[in-house]
């Protein structure tokens, strides 16, 4: 049960990280949304967000390994892609 919740929080995360960046017209990258993420714990003050934000921060990064190898053949050496989402 608890799982479900932390996926469904690391969702939301992202979400809104996504939507924030569209509404700021920010070209949209692996590495753009991660680093949102991360820049985001340093306001939260609500540990169930502040995990949700680091689980979430995990999902794109091993998306962001994941699509490094389908482009290359192999993940890429500091897991941080210019792969464009936007």
């Amino acid at each position: 049960m608890k799982n479900d919740f932390e996926e469904k929080m690391a969702d939301i995360m992202i979400g809104e990280a996504v939507t924030a960046l569209l509404d700021e017209d920010v070209p949209i990258s692996w590495a753009v949304l991660a680093d949102r993420l991360r820049a985001a714990i340093e306001h939260e003050t609500d540990e169930d967000r502040v995990r949700a934000r680091l689980r979430a921060i995990e999902e794109v990064r091993r998306e962001m390994h994941i699509r490094a190898g389908e482009k290359t053949g192999v993940a890429s050496a500091d897991g941080l892609s210019s792969q464009k989402l936007h």
